[in-house]
């Protein structure tokens, strides 16, 4: 009997292990999926990191669920897949964009929510929204659906918020970053 308890304890233990290695592969798959979009971005890749870190911030002091807030730390960083479907010419175009420019550039949100919301893992299902949401604004003049208020999902609104402030903290090609008080 000791044998057989043994064995089941040593059973048990080898399920945990391999368990914990999944959950580890799982979230590195997850973090090199959002980091192949900030590489055609030309990011240090950071910037994914921050955007998490951020948005679980702001979840739990919203008063979310630790649970979901770190959810949404996982699923945040994949919001700009999308621009793995934009052409290099436009993306890493230095100034403006033409008014067609534009429009293709607009298009990221769509592309990574489609990407990403052909799987049924909530965690996809989270960054799906969240990608297809991340630029609309609250006064609805955002896209690619142009949505107002509340009509945006929160995980959207979150990540909103976060990503426009990372942009400002930090220096850009084509500006210096804001000092934190202006941001």
């Amino acid at each position: 009997m000791e044998t057989l308890v043994s064995d089941l304890g040593k059973m048990y233990q080898e399920r945990n292990d391999a368990l914990r290695e999944v959950v580890a592969a799982h979230q590195d798959t997850l973090y090199k999926l959002a980091l192949a979009a900030e590489y055609k971005d030309d990011d240090t890749g950071v910037h994914i990191v921050r955007i998490g870190v951020l948005a679980e911030a702001l979840a739990l002091a919203l008063g979310q669920s630790r649970t979901w807030s770190a959810m949404l730390r996982k699923a945040a960083p994949m919001h700009d897949i999308g621009k793995i479907g934009i052409p290099d010419a436009i993306l890493k175009k230095p100034g403006g964009f033409t008014a067609d420019e534009r429009v293709v550039m607009n298009r990221h949100p769509e592309i990574g929510a489609e990407i990403l919301g052909q799987s049924r893992v909530p965690l996809f299902q989270m960054a799906a929204e969240i990608s297809l949401f991340h630029h609309e604004r609250f006064d609805g003049k955002g896209y690619p659906r142009g949505i107002a208020g509340t009509d945006i999902p929160l995980v959207g609104r979150i990540v909103s918020v976060v990503d426009f402030f990372d942009a400002l903290s930090m220096t850009r090609c084509y500006r210096p970053a804001f000092f934190d008080e202006q941001v």
